[in-house]
Protein backbone atom coordinates (compact mmCIF):
# COMPACT_ATOMS: atom_id res chain seq x y z
CA UNK A 1 0.00 0.00 0.00
CA UNK A 2 2.92 2.36 0.68
CA UNK A 3 4.24 1.67 -2.83
CA UNK A 4 0.84 2.40 -4.34
CA UNK A 5 0.43 5.62 -2.33
CA UNK A 6 3.89 6.78 -3.43
CA UNK A 7 3.14 6.17 -7.11
CA UNK A 8 -0.25 7.88 -7.00
CA UNK A 9 1.02 10.90 -5.05
CA UNK A 10 3.11 12.44 -7.85
CA UNK A 11 0.46 12.86 -10.57
CA UNK A 12 -2.13 13.88 -7.97
CA UNK A 13 0.21 16.52 -6.54
CA UNK A 14 0.89 17.92 -10.02
CA UNK A 15 -2.83 18.11 -10.83
CA UNK A 16 -3.70 19.71 -7.48
CA UNK A 17 -0.83 22.20 -7.60
CA UNK A 18 -1.55 23.32 -11.16
CA UNK A 19 -5.28 23.70 -10.52
CA UNK A 20 -4.63 25.78 -7.39
CA UNK A 21 -2.19 27.95 -9.36
CA UNK A 22 -4.85 28.48 -12.04
CA UNK A 23 -7.44 29.44 -9.42
CA UNK A 24 -4.98 31.91 -7.87
CA UNK A 25 -4.21 33.42 -11.28
CA UNK A 26 -0.54 32.41 -11.07
CA UNK A 27 -0.83 29.93 -13.94
CA UNK A 28 -2.78 30.82 -17.09
CA UNK A 29 -5.80 28.70 -17.97
CA UNK A 30 -4.44 28.06 -21.43
CA UNK A 31 -5.04 25.12 -23.76
CA UNK A 32 -1.42 24.07 -23.18
CA UNK A 33 -1.83 23.92 -19.40
CA UNK A 34 -5.15 22.09 -19.70
CA UNK A 35 -3.52 19.59 -22.07
CA UNK A 36 -0.75 19.08 -19.48
CA UNK A 37 -3.35 18.30 -16.81
CA UNK A 38 -5.10 15.93 -19.19
CA UNK A 39 -1.81 14.08 -19.69
CA UNK A 40 -1.39 13.72 -15.92
CA UNK A 41 -4.92 12.35 -15.53
CA UNK A 42 -4.25 9.88 -18.37
CA UNK A 43 -1.09 8.76 -16.55
CA UNK A 44 -3.08 8.36 -13.35
CA UNK A 45 -5.81 6.38 -15.12
CA UNK A 46 -3.23 4.08 -16.69
CA UNK A 47 -1.59 3.45 -13.33
CA UNK A 48 -4.94 2.64 -11.70
CA UNK A 49 -5.80 0.28 -14.57
CA UNK A 50 -2.40 -1.43 -14.30
CA UNK A 51 -2.78 -1.81 -10.53
CA UNK A 52 -6.20 -3.39 -10.94
CA UNK A 53 -4.91 -5.83 -13.53
CA UNK A 54 -1.93 -6.72 -11.34
CA UNK A 55 -4.05 -7.25 -8.24
CA UNK A 56 -6.43 -9.57 -10.11
CA UNK A 57 -3.52 -11.55 -11.57
CA UNK A 58 -1.73 -11.90 -8.23
CA UNK A 59 -4.97 -13.05 -6.58
CA UNK A 60 -5.50 -15.66 -9.30
CA UNK A 61 -8.76 -13.98 -10.35
CA UNK A 62 -7.75 -12.76 -13.80
CA UNK A 63 -10.13 -14.15 -16.40
CA UNK A 64 -8.52 -15.46 -19.56
CA UNK A 65 -10.49 -15.70 -22.78
CA UNK A 66 -8.53 -18.58 -24.30
CA UNK A 67 -8.97 -19.33 -27.98
CA UNK A 68 -6.80 -21.26 -30.50
CA UNK A 69 -4.27 -18.63 -31.58
CA UNK A 70 -1.70 -18.34 -34.35
CA UNK A 71 1.20 -17.06 -32.25
CA UNK A 72 3.44 -15.84 -35.13
CA UNK A 73 0.51 -13.90 -36.59
CA UNK A 74 -0.26 -12.36 -33.18
CA UNK A 75 3.39 -11.26 -32.83
CA UNK A 76 3.36 -9.72 -36.32
CA UNK A 77 0.26 -7.71 -35.37
CA UNK A 78 1.95 -6.35 -32.24
CA UNK A 79 5.10 -5.49 -34.22
CA UNK A 80 3.00 -3.59 -36.76
CA UNK A 81 1.63 -1.30 -34.02
CA UNK A 82 5.13 -0.45 -32.76
CA UNK A 83 6.98 -0.22 -36.07
CA UNK A 84 6.18 3.50 -36.66
CA UNK A 85 7.69 4.34 -33.26
CA UNK A 86 10.76 2.23 -34.00
CA UNK A 87 11.25 3.88 -37.40
CA UNK A 88 10.88 7.34 -35.87
CA UNK A 89 13.64 6.46 -33.38
CA UNK A 90 15.82 4.86 -36.10
CA UNK A 91 15.62 1.41 -34.50
CA UNK A 92 15.25 -1.73 -36.59
CA UNK A 93 12.31 -3.78 -35.29
CA UNK A 94 12.87 -7.26 -36.73
CA UNK A 95 11.33 -10.69 -36.37
CA UNK A 96 12.49 -14.28 -36.61
CA UNK A 97 9.19 -16.10 -36.92
CA UNK A 98 8.28 -19.43 -38.50
CA UNK A 99 5.85 -19.42 -41.39
CA UNK A 100 3.56 -21.68 -39.38
CA UNK A 101 3.40 -23.47 -36.05
CA UNK A 102 0.67 -25.27 -34.09
CA UNK A 103 -2.07 -23.13 -32.57
CA UNK A 104 -1.82 -22.31 -28.89
CA UNK A 105 -4.83 -22.00 -26.62
CA UNK A 106 -4.30 -18.58 -25.09
CA UNK A 107 -5.86 -15.19 -24.48
CA UNK A 108 -4.62 -13.15 -27.47
CA UNK A 109 -5.35 -9.78 -25.82
CA UNK A 110 -3.35 -10.63 -22.68
CA UNK A 111 -0.39 -12.06 -24.58
CA UNK A 112 -0.45 -9.06 -26.93
CA UNK A 113 -0.30 -6.83 -23.86
CA UNK A 114 2.68 -8.76 -22.49
CA UNK A 115 4.48 -8.52 -25.85
CA UNK A 116 3.72 -4.82 -26.16
CA UNK A 117 5.12 -4.12 -22.68
CA UNK A 118 8.32 -6.06 -23.41
CA UNK A 119 8.84 -4.48 -26.83
CA UNK A 120 8.12 -0.96 -25.59
CA UNK A 121 10.66 -1.52 -22.84
CA UNK A 122 13.24 -2.80 -25.35
CA UNK A 123 12.69 0.21 -27.63
CA UNK A 124 13.04 2.58 -24.67
CA UNK A 125 16.53 1.29 -23.87
CA UNK A 126 17.83 0.75 -27.39
CA UNK A 127 19.72 3.68 -28.93
CA UNK A 128 19.25 4.96 -32.46
CA UNK A 129 20.86 2.63 -34.96
CA UNK A 130 20.21 -0.40 -32.77
CA UNK A 131 17.77 -3.22 -33.24
CA UNK A 132 15.09 -5.15 -31.37
CA UNK A 133 14.25 -8.67 -32.51
CA UNK A 134 11.39 -11.00 -31.64
CA UNK A 135 11.68 -14.72 -32.26
CA UNK A 136 9.50 -17.70 -31.47
CA UNK A 137 10.16 -21.41 -31.73
CA UNK A 138 8.92 -24.71 -30.37
CA UNK A 139 10.74 -26.42 -27.51
CA UNK A 140 8.98 -29.73 -27.04
CA UNK A 141 5.35 -28.74 -26.67
CA UNK A 142 6.19 -25.23 -25.40
CA UNK A 143 6.36 -22.02 -27.40
CA UNK A 144 9.48 -20.02 -26.55
CA UNK A 145 9.32 -16.30 -27.31
CA UNK A 146 12.54 -14.24 -27.24
CA UNK A 147 12.72 -10.42 -27.26
CA UNK A 148 16.33 -9.29 -27.77
CA UNK A 149 17.76 -5.79 -27.99
CA UNK A 150 21.09 -4.06 -28.53
CA UNK A 151 20.65 -1.63 -25.64
CA UNK A 152 23.19 -0.89 -22.92
CA UNK A 153 22.28 -4.02 -20.97
CA UNK A 154 21.14 -4.53 -17.39
CA UNK A 155 23.39 -4.30 -14.35
CA UNK A 156 23.82 -7.59 -12.44
CA UNK A 157 22.40 -6.04 -9.25
CA UNK A 158 19.21 -5.12 -11.11
CA UNK A 159 18.53 -8.43 -12.85
CA UNK A 160 16.95 -10.15 -9.85
CA UNK A 161 14.63 -7.19 -9.18
CA UNK A 162 13.34 -6.39 -12.67
CA UNK A 163 9.98 -8.08 -12.13
CA UNK A 164 9.42 -6.50 -8.70
CA UNK A 165 6.59 -4.01 -8.39
CA UNK A 166 7.66 -0.37 -8.88
CA UNK A 167 11.30 -1.29 -9.38
CA UNK A 168 13.18 0.92 -11.84
CA UNK A 169 16.66 -0.10 -12.89
CA UNK A 170 17.19 3.43 -14.22
CA UNK A 171 16.60 5.54 -11.11
CA UNK A 172 16.52 8.74 -13.18
CA UNK A 173 13.61 7.48 -15.28
CA UNK A 174 10.42 9.49 -14.81
CA UNK A 175 6.89 8.15 -14.89
CA UNK A 176 6.28 10.09 -18.10
CA UNK A 177 9.20 8.45 -19.86
CA UNK A 178 9.27 5.13 -18.08
CA UNK A 179 5.70 4.03 -17.48
CA UNK A 180 4.13 2.97 -14.19
CA UNK A 181 7.00 0.85 -12.89
CA UNK A 182 4.89 -2.32 -12.92
CA UNK A 183 4.96 -3.17 -16.63
CA UNK A 184 7.37 -6.10 -16.23
CA UNK A 185 5.51 -7.30 -13.12
CA UNK A 186 2.32 -7.42 -15.17
CA UNK A 187 4.09 -9.30 -17.97
CA UNK A 188 5.25 -11.97 -15.52
CA UNK A 189 1.75 -12.36 -14.06
CA UNK A 190 0.13 -12.58 -17.52
CA UNK A 191 2.61 -15.24 -18.62
CA UNK A 192 2.22 -17.22 -15.40
CA UNK A 193 -1.58 -17.01 -15.67
CA UNK A 194 -1.15 -18.96 -18.93
CA UNK A 195 1.00 -21.58 -17.21
CA UNK A 196 4.26 -20.24 -18.58
CA UNK A 197 7.25 -18.43 -17.11
CA UNK A 198 9.62 -15.59 -17.98
CA UNK A 199 13.33 -14.92 -17.53
CA UNK A 200 15.89 -12.29 -18.52
CA UNK A 201 19.51 -12.52 -19.61
CA UNK A 202 21.98 -9.65 -19.90
CA UNK A 203 24.41 -8.92 -21.40
CA UNK A 204 24.01 -11.05 -24.50
CA UNK A 205 26.54 -9.33 -26.80
CA UNK A 206 30.18 -8.22 -26.64
CA UNK A 207 31.85 -5.03 -27.84
CA UNK A 208 35.35 -5.06 -29.32
CA UNK A 209 36.71 -3.90 -25.95
CA UNK A 210 35.16 -6.95 -24.25
CA UNK A 211 32.36 -5.11 -22.43
CA UNK A 212 28.85 -6.57 -22.62
CA UNK A 213 25.61 -5.05 -23.83
CA UNK A 214 22.11 -6.04 -24.93
CA UNK A 215 19.36 -7.97 -23.15
CA UNK A 216 17.06 -10.88 -23.90
CA UNK A 217 13.67 -11.53 -22.29
CA UNK A 218 12.31 -15.04 -22.80
CA UNK A 219 8.90 -16.39 -21.93
CA UNK A 220 7.32 -19.77 -22.54
CA UNK A 221 3.73 -20.75 -23.18
CA UNK A 222 2.22 -24.24 -22.91
CA UNK A 223 -0.26 -25.40 -25.56
CA UNK A 224 -3.19 -25.37 -23.10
Amino acid sequence: MADVAHELRTPLSIIQGNLEAMLDGVLPTSPEEIASLRDETALLARLVSDLRLLSLAEAGQLKLERVPTDLPALIRNVLATLRPQAEAENILLADDLPAAMPSFNLDPDRISQALHNLLANALRYTPAGGNVTVGVRLEGNLARVDISDTGSGIAPDDLSHLFDRFYRADKSRSRASGGSGIGLTIVRQLVRAHGGDISVESPILKRPDGSGYGSRFTFTLPPE
